[in-house]
């Protein structure tokens, strides 16, 4: 982990247990979310016979068009994305 972006934040040593308790229920939601989204790539991945990496570059480059089914496979995307993203800062908190 980098230090150059930590910032310090002062809490009562009592309050330790129940911050640890959130963010052990968050962590799990999101390993769920996780999951759920990677499950919904791989079934577009293997519909449309594509990596997610392919069908991202096709996508931003304008060769799918514009079906809402593209949309669907966009926003599972977008959505793991934002997922694994958010498990990492919460993985990375240190208490």
């Amino acid at each position: 982990m980098s230090t150059e972006n930590v910032t310090t934040i002062k809490i009562q040593k009592e309050a330790i247990p129940i911050i640890k308790s959130g963010l052990a229920i968050e962590e799990n939601i999101l390993k769920i979310s996780l999951g759920e989204y990677k499950k919904d790539l791989e079934t577009f991945e293997t519909r449309y016979k594509m990596s997610r990496e392919e069908f991202i570059q096709k996508f931003e480059s304008g060769d799918l068009g514009d079906d809402a089914e593209w949309f669907d496979f966009l926003f599972a995307y977008r959505a793991y994305e934002h997922v694994r993203k958010k498990l990492k800062l919460v993985e990375e908190i240190l208490l």
